[in-house]
């Protein structure tokens, strides 16, 4: 029994001094600047070998100011972003690429992008790829976490069959004045050329007939005092889309006006007469043609009344199939 009792007494005796060298003082156990950590793990065999030991140094802070264990992470000095074309036809694609400079000097592609785009239904983003959405001036810019990177511009024109439409006008100014905004001055007001470009597009024939049906309503609401001579212009327009609608197969022709007239039909009509002055100016010119008397066109001469070269168009058309 004496034995059992100094056995105990020489035990609790060792195992103080242990708990005391290795800081059983109740504090932190930091030995200048270091802290260890004992992992143990915590299911052990009854009879096994003692646990291996596995200590974790964490040593000063990273570059972001954080201290502990763990890889140390630099922070972002900088962010460049690059888009390879700056001017580009809408829904084409272009590369955009984004380089952060990290404190450490290191050069990488970051994650969680931000984009602010401006406006921000103009273009696409998605991964490496911008697609332009819609013709107009873009601000594009890139952040991550609290870094701005350059801003970068860009220039989104629409382009069909060959023919860029002009940017789409501030109604306002469009609407001010009989005649419109006409930017590229080729006697079309802006929006109706849209309009022609976005509706009768695929064929490069059916644009020109647009053209020319819309410059005769032009000279009609700007003249409607001159209504037998402008007529003249009106007729003239109404023949050539006819011809491209009706009676164009009779001749050796195709058919590019399906199921619709550029001249009557009520859309065409409500875009380019979309203001009182404009409707008055047409209500002026039916009414000072009251009363006249008009012959039609003949058949085969309507394809003459068309004011482009129809015949370069129809080769350039058939060389293309």
């Amino acid at each position: 029994m004496l034995l059992r009792h100094l056995f105990y007494l020489l035990f609790t005796v060792i195992s103080l001094s242990l708990f005391t060298a290795c800081g059983g003082d109740g504090k932190s156990g930091k030995r200048q600047g270091q802290s260890f950590v004992v992992h143990i793990p915590q299911s052990q065999t009854v009879g096994s070998q003692a646990p291996e030991v596995n200590v974790t140094t964490a040593r000063g802070s990273d570059h972001n100011g954080s201290t502990g264990g763990g890889t140390q992470t630099a922070a972002i000095k900088s962010l460049k972003l690059e888009i390879a074309t700056t001017t580009l036809n809408k829904d084409h694609n272009t590369t955009v690429t984004l380089k952060a400079t990290y404190d450490d000097n290191t050069t990488k592609t970051p994650n969680n992008i931000e984009w602010l785009i401006n406006p921000k239904d103009a273009v696409r983003i998605k991964g490496n790829t911008l697609t332009a959405l819609k013709d107009t001036n873009v601000t594009i810019q890139a952040k991550v976490g609290n870094t701005l990177s350059n801003k970068v511009h860009l220039n989104i024109y629409w382009e069909v069959n060959g023919h860029r439409l002009p940017p789409e006008p501030d109604p306002k100014i469009n609407n001010a004045t009989l005649l419109g905004v006409d930017v590229n001055h080729n006697g079309v007001r802006d929006d109706v050329e849209r309009y022609i470009l976005k509706t009768y597009g695929k064929e490069k024939i059916t644009i020109e007939i647009g053209f020319q049906v819309a410059r005769a309503y032009n000279t009609v609401i700007k003249n409607p005092e001159k209504a037998m001579e402008v007529d003249k212009v009106i007729t003239a327009a109404q023949d050539c889309a006819s011809y491209f609608e009706t009676f164009a197969n009779f001749f050796g022709d195709p058919i590019l006006l399906k199921n619709t007239d550029i001249v009557t039909s009520k859309k065409f009509k409500s875009i380019q007469l979309n203001t009182a002055p404009r409707i008055r100016a047409y209500l002026e010119y039916n009414r000072n043609l009251s009363g006249q008397v008009f012959t039609s066109t003949q058949i085969d001469k309507q394809k003459e009344q068309c004011a482009f070269d129809v015949d370069k168009l129809l080769k350039e058309r058939k060389a293309k199939k």
